[in-house]
């Protein structure tokens, strides 16, 4: 099965030549998710494929599909890539910052930019944009 069954989208590029080229996870600041399970978990998470499977499976996280999760930091917060957008747009996620509707966002930068900053000796977290409009996230 594709990327293109499971997902919807093709995995951008730049994603794809690191887990044929470099390795089938474990890269990048916290180790990138393995893409099938290689039987060394990285991110808490067996691979990105189950993932994707599961959130499939799962009505309330079907809006998840296009942006699998990626790797994550700790304390259910995570880094999603965006399938739909072939420079590889990064997510956040961080339910423990906003509101339920809040807590998955878009971020500034893509995935190149995401590794550039990592290469550089940099650690990024999610960085969840301000919300002004929302009386649950402003509680």
């Amino acid at each position: 099965m594709t990327d293109d069954e499971i997902v919807g989208h093709p995995m951008p590029a730049l994603l794809r030549r690191l887990y044929l080229e470099v390795a089938n996870g474990g890269f990048g600041p916290d180790g990138v998710l393995s893409l099938t399970d290689t039987g060394k978990w990285y991110s808490e998470e067996e691979s990105l494929l189950r993932c994707v499977r599961e959130i499939k499976s799962d009505p309330e996280f079907l809006y998840l599909l296009h942006t699998p999760p990626l790797m994550t930091l700790g304390c259910a917060i995570w880094w999603h890539v965006d399938f739909r957008t072939p420079e590889a747009r990064m997510w956040g996620w961080d339910p423990n910052a906003l509101c339920e509707r809040h807590r998955f966002f878009e971020e500034r930068f893509t995935l190149a930019q995401w590794l550039e900053n990592w290469l550089e000796g940099n650690r990024t977290f999610p960085h969840p944009p301000p919300v002004v409009d929302c009386p649950d996230c402003l509680n």
